[in-house]
């Protein structure tokens, strides 16, 4: 057989990608659904012909990124990855790329832009970003939370997380930031189910009034939420008739912070 296999892991071979190291890096992303599994079901959730998937395997395997039984024939990753994710520098690549685009739309709409994540519990600020001939919101500082029933961006967050996430927040005390804010668990959780249909969040008075916040999602492949893009400014900056004025230039900024992270596969 040949190096033809298509179908999912035929990914963008243009500019510096090599397809060869694309394909071994599908093949060791299928691991983190199905720890062990035989030949023929890593080719299927590659889409790879078997030939190309197992040279790829034994490739992978002498360099010790991927494992073999040698009674069930079944491959799971190799120790080699262990010992490389403990040298992962968290948020690193997320702040390198979502920074720019967020400065760029603080710049051009004199507004504050916040990156946020979902950690702990709780969300949290990466960054606020602001243009000196706007008015900076101060509210929520770097490397600060807020309480997850107020603002943009915490809904937002919380909205992705799973139900056992969502049920133990909304059992915890909602601390009421201003009378905008939502306090009951049946109210935010129906709220969530909207944010997540959406794809996401407008605030408006409920974490300080006269303000109010826009927060979208970056996803990953699978659904998940890797941040939070937010901004927040007046509310007469940012309300419009049938949805918040910014929110095409935010859903751009994310699918582009999305691009930039690799989390969309391209069309070869």
């Amino acid at each position: 057989m040949g190096e033809s296999g298509g179908g999912k892991a035929a990914a963008t071979t243009g500019g510096m990608n090599v397809r060869a190291v694309v394909r071994a890096a599908d093949i060791l992303k299928t691991f983190g659904q199905r720890p062990l599994q035989s030949l023929s079901e890593v080719a299927s959730a590659t889409g790879l012909d078997k030939g190309t998937t197992r040279r790829l395997l034994v490739t992978l395997m002498n360099c010790g990124f991927v494992v073999q039984d040698p009674v069930t024939q079944r491959y799971g990753l190799g120790r080699a990855i262990r010992a490389l994710a403990g040298s992962v520098i968290d948020d690193f690549d997320l702040r390198s790329v979502a920074v720019p685009v967020l400065a760029d739309i603080a710049a051009e709409l004199h507004l504050t832009t916040f990156l946020s994540v979902y950690r702990d519990h709780s969300a949290l600020c990466l960054e606020r970003l602001h243009d000196m001939k706007g008015m900076e919101v101060h509210w929520w500082p770097v490397g600060g939370t807020l309480p997850i029933n107020s603002g943009g961006a915490p809904k937002l967050l919380l909205a992705y997380q799973s139900e056992e996430e969502i049920e133990a927040m909304l059992s915890r005390p909602l601390e009421a930031v201003t009378p905008a804010a939502l306090t009951d668990p049946a109210m935010l959780r129906e709220h969530l189910e909207e944010v997540r249909t959406r794809g996401w969040e407008f605030a408006v008075d409920d974490v300080t009034v006269g303000l109010a916040a826009l927060a979208v999602p970056v996803l990953d492949d699978n659904g998940q939420i890797v941040c939070a893009l937010s901004m927040a400014g007046l509310t007469p900056q940012m309300v419009g008739a049938k949805e918040p004025v910014y929110l095409a230039r935010m859903l751009e900024a994310a699918e582009t912070v999305r691009r930039s992270l690799g989390l969309v596969r391209e069309t070869e």
